[in-house]
């Protein structure tokens, strides 16, 4: 014997089914509209009590919330304005770091990592999902370190409307270990000082630069005198003063496609995270002051004190570490293998 289906009703249906049972009830009474509606008497009668006390808002559906919940917290709103200050002064600040600031706020309750997530899409906090594109979207990591992204951050000055100041970034693509400079203006001059301070700070950590990829701004790709600009023009690179020092360094120069800063993500997604957690909370009026807060202050946080989850939770400075010492081992490894087959052959 086949069970009927139940009938599922919208709030709206409903609604306007309790209407009409209520309507024949008190015309044609209580059992009639139970033999019209096939709705137990029990019920029918209900619907007619809400109807005489409350009207038509009585056959409405009632709200299922509690009137109270358990263990709500925050219950005067400190804790949400905290999380909403903290999200306009330090956007980037991730749930972890989020919690150990709201921890020290003035509160009864005990905030976790979960009442931080459901506040933030309550309160509209979250980020937008970007719409990502097909093309270039292959990730990849470089298992050697000494392999470059290069490129250039325009800073506003403070205090001067359409005064700017620059960042110099240098990244490794294999332990995002990064080098910052500050400086006036982009130029040619200037990227090819920068290169060569970046060479010798990541000499000191035990990388040998092989590559430098930039874009085709004009920093890395301008001749060094106006004899070659005709060079420039046909759009060759080669007589470029960044590319000569390259060359002179023994590095290789690499341009990535025109138009597609995707190409270089590690440093662009970089800079979002400067926009973030560093010029959010300081603006410069010198490049001085500038170059010396970005290797005094935000170099050692980033390259030291901050885990990134691309390299599963650790440093920049403690994965290259942990790399370099692996890429030592197997080197090791690699001459006693060599001994010993020299040894077999003789």
């Amino acid at each position: 014997m086949s069970q009927s289906k139940r009938e599922i009703l919208s709030s709206e249906q409903k609604f306007q089914r309790r209407v009409f049972v209520v309507r024949v009830a008190l015309g044609q009474g209580t059992q009639a509209a139970v033999l019209r509606s096939g709705v137990p008497e029990r019920s029918v009668r209900r619907w007619k009590a809400r109807f005489q006390a409350l009207g038509l808002d009585g056959l409405r559906d009632l709200s299922r919330a509690p009137k109270r919940v358990a263990n709500k917290k925050d219950l005067d709103g400190s804790l949400g304005r905290a999380l909403t200050e903290l999200n306009k002064t330090e956007p980037g600040l991730t749930r972890i770091q989020v919690l150990a600031k709201l921890i020290l706020e003035p509160s009864p309750d005990i905030v976790a990592l979960s009442w931080i997530a459901r506040t933030r899409k309550r309160l509209g906090l979250t980020r937008k999902k970007r719409q990502k594109k097909n093309e270039h979207t292959i990730r990849y990591e470089i298992a050697t370190p000494g392999f470059l992204q290069i490129d250039t951050k325009v800073i506003a000055k403070d205090g001067e409307a359409g005064e700017k100041l620059t960042q110099f970034t240098a990244i490794d693509e294999c332990s995002r270990v990064r080098f910052l400079s500050g400086d006036l203006f982009k130029s040619a001059e200037n990227a090819r000082k920068f290169l060569q301070n970046a060479v010798k700070f990541y000499a000191s950590l035990g990388v040998t630069v092989v590559r430098a990829q930039t874009d085709h701004g004009t920093e890395f790709t301008l001749p060094e005198n106006e004899q070659t600009i005709a060079s420039y023009a046909r759009g060759e690179t080669d007589e470029a003063l960044f590319t000569k020092e390259c060359k002179a360094l023994g590095i290789i120069h690499r341009l990535i496609k025109v138009r597609t800063p995707q190409l270089n993500g590690k440093v662009e997604r970089s800079h979002r995270t400067d926009e973030e957690r560093f010029y959010s909370r300081f603006r410069f009026v010198t490049d001085r002051a500038l170059d010396h807060a970005l290797k005094t202050v935000w170099m050692p946080e980033y390259n030291e004190l901050r885990p990134h989850s691309s390299l599963g939770g650790m440093t920049p400075m403690d994965f290259l570490r942990k790399k370099l010492k692996e890429i030592e081992e197997n080197k090791k490894i690699q001459e006693t293998k060599k001994q010993t087959e020299e040894k077999k052959a003789a």
